[in-house]
């Protein structure tokens, strides 16, 4: 019995081995399946992870981020995941989100050995963009130790390291320059760029991405629009379209400085991109037309800048011949009228890489232009040259804070230096690329021009008359120099002009005979502002034009000081329109310090309004007002007398020349004369009588009327005054018509004998009031001798 029991027990004991051991076995194959078998939770990772990278491979960069996020959040931690979302937030448009990309690229790069090799260099750019200057030339670094087998990523990497050495150096010693971001009302949440100023800041237009709504002509997702706005009073106004009919993308390429001209670039699938036109009218512009000129071609132009004369023109383009990439180049308007064969800037100007947008300053000297070559501190960078002696000097990085180290782009300079405006994609703006302004530092560039703003009206109705200008450098003997076109719907005009010359302008004024005049631009070295108004206005007598005069108010400043106070005024209201100054704030603090005179200048600050605009033409009311005058009659203004005119190939016969600082000079001197004559000459008096219904002169008053003639040629002083009548026995009308040419005889018969309209003063009256008269007597003219006002 004892041995069975053991065999029992032993056996007992095997059992539960066994048992045991199945157990763990059981144990193992349900861990096992466990591992292979996904949880609910892990297979649904792995199905959004799947999605993500779909959506990756499609380059939906957007739609595949917030995927690869939640599955980080998920406890994702494959090295490649966190590399695919650092791609995401790269690909995004803001800089402010693709700098969001470092902790990810960071944590791919410490965890795993399967992401691309080109990830320190992606890394490096990205710190570059954030600013993270050592980290970025760090990295970078790294990057070209690994690929030293590999001469173009060697080479891309040593150009992304003098960059970083670039960036380092300019942001070491920043420039004083203070940069605005304009308000929403231009800026968005989308791209604007390019922004085109004139040269007086009176109009701007830019670029614009928008979404496309189904408006358009294409099925993109976002659109190419140009938008416009308008500086009324020191604020802009809100930007509007410019509706331009086109199957494909427009977009701003450059302004004229007078604003007057607007150059667009449209281009789209079919066409790499050609510069159109269009023009000013108004508030609203004309259709696009080709830029003239052999500036188009089968390649990609882009943007362009016009000089003021509007006979040189700097655009962008990667034709055959050029540097590399895009290139500036320049056309010319030749003597013939036709434009040159377009130059390249060479070598100077140009890199192996892109230089694009090219703004030519109104001292046609010196040239902004954007380039991600020469020595760039990132991205795109605004470079500026200066034209000596024929030759462009080497370009200069306009430094930091222009330049960033992200894109920054499409440079304008006002004509009298204060403020440039271009756009750019760095951090903190609303969106992609915003548009930005820069007020300069005081005195940092000195351009003497003289900017001639004027508008031409009609001095019967107030409103402008069409109008051609052609502007003759009397120096160089050339026989024109600029072409303006001033506003047909607002009669606005601006001419800039160097120092030192001498100027005649011819006007041709639609519905008067062209007229000069003499502009004498003094040797300053300051930016000059002059505020002109030219009236005209027409002489009849009998409902014929036998003359016109021309009035001419010019409003300017005496002193150098008196325009830098002025111009800076200007630029102080600005800001305080644009909300840049808190005038609130700073009236506090006026007030706390009971500073009178500050205070009455922060309030004309507020209420200060563009000088064009409110400049006060009355003389009487404002002693800065220079004011000319003539008056031509025609008929002291034969043939001979007229000047001849070389413009545009043809021959303009112009009125005599009025130098307008002597005219006014003289104006303003000459006291009215007294003339001498024989008071008893006054009394000359004589009737003439016509026959009914008749208005010819009967010789028999020959004898008198010549004796008056006498008095005349022997009195230059004494004028004649005509008045013509007829009977009551007519109609009113017929009457009036009958005394006018009653009238117009006597005073043909004058002026045929050399008496000149201005010494004649002659109405038709109609019937004659006296009711006592006869039917013969009414049907007279009176004739006296007067005195010449």
């Amino acid at each position: 019995m004892q041995i069975d029991k053991y065999v029992f027990l032993n056996q007992l004991h095997l059992q539960k081995i066994i048992n045991v051991k199945m157990i763990r076995i059981c144990l193992s194959c349900f861990i096992a399946v466990a591992v292979i078998l996904p949880t609910p939770s892990t297979a649904q990772n792995t199905k959004k992870l799947a999605d993500a990278q779909k959506l990756f491979a499609l380059k939906s960069y957007e739609k595949a981020l917030p995927i690869f996020l939640e599955a980080i959040q998920s406890g994702v931690k494959e090295p490649m995941v966190f590399y695919q979302t650092g791609v995401c937030y790269q690909k995004l448009q803001n800089i402010d989100d693709q700098v969001k990309a470092i902790p990810f690229f960071e944590k791919a790069l410490s965890d795993g050995k399967q992401v691309p090799s080109t990830l320190s260099y992606d890394l490096g750019q990205l710190y570059l963009k954030n600013e993270e200057l050592d980290k970025a030339l760090q990295m970078l670094t790294a990057y070209k130790n690994s690929v030293k087998a590999d001469p173009k990523a060697r080479a891309n990497a040593d150009k992304a390291i003098e960059t970083c050495h670039n960036a380092i150096a300019l942001m070491s010693v920043p420039r004083n320059f203070t940069v605005h971001s304009f308000s929403s009302s231009v800026n968005t949440k989308f791209t604007e760029y390019n922004p085109t100023v004139s040269a007086d800041e009176s109009v701007m237009a830019f670029t614009a991405l928008r979404p496309n709504t189904g408006r358009t002509r294409s099925a993109d997702k976002f659109i190419e629009e140009v938008y416009v706005s308008y500086n009324k009073s020191g604020a802009w106004s809100n930007p509007t379209v410019i509706p331009i009919s086109s199957e494909y993308n427009v977009g701003t390429a450059g302004i004229s400085p007078d604003g007057q001209k607007m150059m667009i670039f449209i281009g789209g699938a079919a066409d790499p991109g050609s510069l159109y036109q269009i023009i000013k009218d108004g508030e609203g512009w004309s259709k696009p037309s080709l830029l003239a000129g052999s500036i188009n071609s089968n390649s990609l132009e882009t943007t362009c800048s016009i000089t003021p004369d509007g006979k040189t023109i700097y655009f962008a383009s990667d034709r055959n011949g050029g540097k590399g990439g895009l290139d500036i180049w320049k056309t010319e308007l030749k003597a013939d009228g036709k434009w040159s064969p377009p130059v390249n800037l060479g070598s100077e100007v140009n890199s192996p890489s892109n230089e694009d947008a090219p703004f030519i300053h109104p001292d046609q000297r010196t040239l902004f232009f954007t380039s991600d070559g020469h020595n760039t501190m990132g991205g795109n960078d605004v470079f500026k040259s200066n034209l000596v002696n024929g030759k462009w000097t080497k370009p200069e990085n306009m430094g930091y804070p222009v330049n960033t180290t992200a894109n920054d782009n499409y440079f304008t300079l006002l004509a009298d230096g204060k403020r440039g405006y271009f756009s750019s994609d760095r951090k903190g703006g609303q969106g992609a690329q915003d548009i930005y302004y820069i007020d300069m530092p005081e005195n940092a560039t000195t351009i003497p021009l003289t900017m001639l703003k004027g508008k031409i009206l009609n001095a019967e109705t107030g409103k402008p008359i069409p109008t051609k200008m052609y502007v003759i450098d009397k120096n160089s003997n050339k026989e024109v120099e600029f072409v303006y076109d001033p506003d047909p719907k607002t009669g606005d005009y601006l001419i800039i002009l160097p120092p030192s010359k001498n100027y005649d302008i011819v006007i041709e004024s639609e519905g008067f005979l062209p007229y000069t005049l003499n502009v004498n631009i003094p040797n300053q070295d300051y930016f000059y502002e002059l505020y002109q108004q030219i009236t005209l206005k027409t002489i009849k007598q009998f409902d014929v034009v036998v003359g016109q005069e021309v009035l001419v108010k010019n409003a300017f400043y005496d002193t150098q000081q008196d325009v830098k106070s002025n111009l800076r005024e200007t630029h102080e209201a600005q800001l305080v329109k644009s909300g840049t100054v808190d005038p609130y704030d700073m009236m506090l603090d006026l007030m706390a310090a009971n500073d009178k005179d500050g205070i009455q200048y922060l309030v004309s600050l507020i209420e200060h309004k563009n000088p064009v605009e409110s400049v006060n033409f009355n003389e009487k009311e404002n002693s800065k007002i220079e004011v000319a005058s003539r008056t031509y009659y025609y008929d002291e203004s034969d043939e001979s007398k007229f000047e001849q005119k070389k413009v545009e190939g043809k021959t303009v016969f112009s009125l005599p020349t009025m130098i307008v600082t002597e005219e006014a000079k003289r104006l303003k001197d000459e006291s009215p004369k007294s003339v001498s004559y024989d008071k008893a000459l006054l009394d000359k008096f004589i009737k003439i009588f016509f026959d009914q219904g008749k208005s010819d002169l009967k010789e028999q008053y020959n004898a008198q009327l010549n004796d008056i003639l006498k008095t005349l040629n022997a009195n230059p002083g004494l004028g004649v005054e005509i008045s013509g009548f007829a009977s009551a026995e007519g109609t009113e009308e017929a009457n009036r018509e009958l005394s006018n040419k009653r009238a117009i005889t006597v005073l043909d018969y004058f002026n045929h004998q050399g008496v000149v309209r201005r010494r004649i003063v002659a109405k038709g009256y109609g019937a004659t009031k006296d009711q006592t008269a006869s039917n013969e007597e009414g049907r007279r003219v009176e004739v006296r001798v007067v005195t010449v006002k």
